[in-house]
């Protein structure tokens, strides 16, 4: 069924540009998420660039911004933001913003006051999703976002992924965030959260690309109605994945480039994706992805690179007993 929509969408598209029409999935509590979105990790310090990244992003048709607390650029896309509603080149409502709590404010208490942080920063007075950041708590007031013990490895206290989530919980019905999921759960880590939540999880953001498939947990992600947002869509673009033969055989074969098969590879699983860029090209070419359809075999030739090649494995806390990676998928 999914495939006739796909097929349906790329016949959209050829009539309309990427302003117009881009897909959603639609998440178990009714609300929408644009397939596709800008990821912000790492993506500038500088105002000007950012503007520009934004301002460009939106004019090809973006309207789903990822970000983080930790990724200390709130502040700059906040003023890319107000600049933008304040020329009425889009509204607030069009747009759906991501931002997600860190590890030091994983107290029940504490989680409100994070979220605030955030939307303070965004210049928002709601945010359409807000994620757990990471199952992982960290010590707080010690004046870092990632402090250290005396083994240089970070320094945790045991807080439930459970405690946290009532802390989202709370955020929610103070109508501070629309939708609230996590990011970097296992499986088991998620069942733990719905034995107890009142709200069930719309989201659970990790990495996915071509040699980190994450059938399993994508599986158990969706056989609870809990959608998936794929980080590192694109396996950082490394030379090793960018030339990898199958994907460039295949790209060839769609007159597209291998980017452009990683994200339809991934959106045509119904996954979304929040590829991250500045460059005026590649937010162009990141977007232009349905107009074309992977076909059963090609799909599967992708889905054979699986190499379980994980590119963020935050190892200095490996000895957090919240740890996610430590099981690669469990029931």
């Amino acid at each position: 069924m999914y495939q006739i929509v796909i097929t349906l969408i790329a016949v959209l598209y050829q009539t309309c540009d990427a302003t117009n029409y881009i897909p959603s999935v639609n998440l178990v509590n009714g609300k929408k998420i644009p397939i596709i979105g800008l990821g912000t990790y790492a993506l500038t310090s500088d105002q000007n660039v950012m503007t520009k990244v934004i301002n460009e992003a939106i004019d090809f048709g973006y309207r789903h911004i990822d970000t983080a607390y930790i990724y200390e650029n709130e502040e700059l896309i906040g003023r890319a933001l107000n600049e933008i509603f304040q020329n009425n080149k889009t509204k607030r409502d069009d747009l759906f913003i991501t931002s997600k709590v860190w590890n030091t404010y994983h107290k029940r208490e504490q989680v409100v006051e994070a979220m605030k942080l955030s939307m303070n920063m965004l210049g928002v007075d709601y945010l359409d999703l807000a994620l757990v950041h990471w199952p992982l708590a960290y010590r707080s007031g010690t004046g870092s976002l990632r402090p250290l013990n005396a083994n240089n490895m970070t320094d945790d206290i045991n807080i439930s992924v459970v405690e946290t989530w009532k802390g989202m919980e709370d955020a929610y019905k103070l109508g501070l965030a629309k939708s609230i999921g996590v990011s970097n759960f296992n499986s088991q880590q998620l069942t733990l959260i719905l034995k107890e939540a009142f709200l069930k999880p719309v989201i659970n953001q990790i990495e996915v690309h071509p040699y980190l498939s994450q059938e399993k947990l994508v599986e158990f992600c969706k056989s609870n109605s809990i959608s998936v947002t794929a980080y590192c869509p694109l396996g950082k673009a490394t030379k090793e994945i960018l030339n990898d033969p199958v994907l460039t055989d295949i790209a060839t074969n769609n007159n597209k480039t291998v980017a452009q098969v990683m994200l339809r590879w991934l959106i045509q699983r119904d996954i979304v994706v929040i590829p991250k860029t500045s460059k005026t090209n590649r937010l162009s070419e990141n977007i232009n992805i349905f107009d074309f359809q992977l076909t059963d075999e090609e799909m599967k030739s992708i889905f054979s690179l699986n190499k379980n090649q994980r590119i963020i494995t935050s190892t200095l806390s490996a000895n957090n007993p919240n740890y996610p990676f430590a099981i690669p998928y469990r029931r």
